[in-house]
């Protein structure tokens, strides 16, 4: 491993001056209306009230390769492609892509390459205190080899989300994920379990943090007016193998013997959604559950909102991937919204069980019912538990509590530069 870095935030250098750092991402917003996820962007933008922050993300069609500065953030976004051939990054995101399309790994070295050769031209002509690299793969591995080619590099901290941890597996990419991060300054993670599976690639406790991304809980996922109607189901995350929205259609059918009348509301698109909505044909709910599609980010938090129970039945992939602290059970708890949620060790660093939210076993649509129907009886319940979650996210998981964590970590490994 690299230098270890006290990140004790008592021993950093305080706040004299402002950071400058440097953010490696391929996950950001292309516009305000984009239906991507926004953690990266919503990270940057509250960093960017002290620090002066760079973002280094893939070009896509129809975009600037320099955005002008806005809230003290520049971007630059790299072209790996022509225009109609970059279709690695965006629209779900690097490896359903290319699960979507194998070809696509044609993409691949260009993509590295060109991302390592814009780091490495800011790294010369810009004096970056820290550079944040979001994911092992591929930005870890960018940064990792921009550091050796530089004289006199800048610490880099590494963060990994779930995927990049879980998914990858093998001897190859065990030892490329050890590599990469053995050159880390510090490593965060966003769940307890990641940092176990960090520990076992050779992270040691002094490096290593657990720091979740966070919501909005004072301007965007806010608890509606007490006098507020909430009524329907809601699911909201991609459509891939590991949200298991499948397990909750099967659970619908035993919902709606009890409540005929309830709907369930399923927000985000992805790779499996034609299958989804081949399953709710054949379960014979299609007049029950509305698939939205991709939703732009601000339309999201008036239908958690005014839903009754938000369900969130996230699965261990049988490729290993799984969730890592989703954003999305923070945004619903956030929201006040009674949630269930699959129990997993991921969920468990959010939910407490009947405290805050009610957790399932993973793939079973009995217990998705079950519960469905004991929060639909009990407006007490709901209550209590909506308010509860609401209570855990302002207590620790709202954006200002993550990013000042965040920045206490980039001062402890900028001072050891």
């Amino acid at each position: 491993m690299g230098n270890t870095y006290d990140l004790d935030p008592a021993k950093t250098r305080g706040v004299g001056g402002a950071l400058k750092i440097l953010v490696l991402t391929s996950t950001f917003p292309r516009h305000d209306n984009d239906t991507e996820p926004k953690f990266v962007d919503n990270l940057c933008r509250r960093l960017a009230r002290k620090a002066d922050v760079h973002v280094v993300a893939p070009h896509d069609a129809g975009l600037a390769t320099e955005e002008p500065l806005t809230e003290n953030i520049r971007i630059s976004r790299f072209r790996y492609a022509p225009d109609r051939w970059e279709k690695l990054a965006y629209n779900g995101g690097i490896l359903p892509n290319l699960r979507q399309n194998p070809i696509r790994l044609l993409l691949v070295p260009f993509f590295l390459l060109s991302q390592l050769l814009t780091v490495v031209r800011l790294l010369r002509h810009h004096d970056f205190d820290v550079v944040h690299a979001h994911w092992i793969i591929p930005q870890g591995i960018v940064i990792r080899m921009a550091s050796a080619l530089l004289r006199r590099p800048p610490p880099f901290v590494l963060t990994s989300h779930g995927g990049d941890l879980f998914a990858l597996r093998g001897k190859q990419l065990g030892s490329l994920k050890a590599w990469v991060l053995g050159g880390a300054g510090a490593v965060t993670v966003v769940s307890s379990e990641m940092a176990r599976k960090a520990h076992a690639l050779g992270v040691p406790d002094g490096q290593l943090q657990v720091i979740p991304m966070g919501v909005d809980s004072q301007g965007t996922f806010t608890a509606p007016p007490a006098d507020t109607i909430r009524q329907g189901l809601i699911f909201v995350g991609r459509l891939v193998d590991k949200k298991g929205v499948e397990y909750l259609l099967r659970a619908m059918p035993a919902v709606l013997d009890k409540y005929p009348a309830q709907t369930l509301t399923i927000v985000g698109d992805g790779p499996m959604r034609d299958t989804l909505e081949s399953l709710t044909r054949e379960l014979g709910i299609s007049d029950s559950v509305k698939f939205t599609g991709a939703l732009v980010n601000i339309d999201i938090p008036p239908l958690v909102q005014h839903s009754a129970v938000a369900i969130i039945p996230s699965v261990v992939a049988d490729t290993g991937d799984q969730e890592g602290a989703p954003v999305s059970i923070m945004e619903t708890l956030a929201s006040a919204c009674p949630t269930i949620v699959s129990d997993y060790p991921g969920a468990r660093d959010i939910i407490e069980h009947g405290v805050n939210g009610l957790l399932v076993n993973q793939r079973s649509p009995d217990q998705i019912a079950e519960r469905i129907i004991e929060l639909l009886a009990d407006a007490e319940l709901r209550a209590s538990i909506g308010a509860a979650g609401r209570r855990t996210i302002l207590e620790n998981f709202d954006w200002q509590i993550i990013s000042d964590r965040f920045y206490q970590v980039f001062e402890a490994v900028a001072d050891h530069r």
